[in-house]
């Protein structure tokens, strides 16, 4: 485990997780506005950290699934002479 992963979480733990990720502060604030405007759901950074991370992640799985399926197309008409 490494030193920052057992680090326990403290009021500056927001900087720590986003300085460890792909989100950005201005794009975890931005996240937290849609969610507001589109759901009414006032998010704290933490549970707009998790809910973003989970999309992120969401969207990594349907995009390589989709490329696979792409991938295999062409290697069946390449293939095919």
């Amino acid at each position: 485990m490494t030193e920052i992963a057992a680090q326990k979480p403290t009021n500056d733990d927001n900087n720590l997780i986003l300085a460890n990720s792909l989100i950005t502060r201005e794009e975890l604030d931005e996240f937290k506005a849609i969610a507001l405007k589109e759901h009414g759901v006032e998010l704290t950074d933490e549970e707009a950290f998790e809910q973003a991370t989970a999309l992120l992640r969401l969207f990594d799985v349907l995009l390589e699934k989709r490329l696979a399926t792409r991938r295999n197309r062409v290697n069946i008409n390449t293939t095919q002479k």
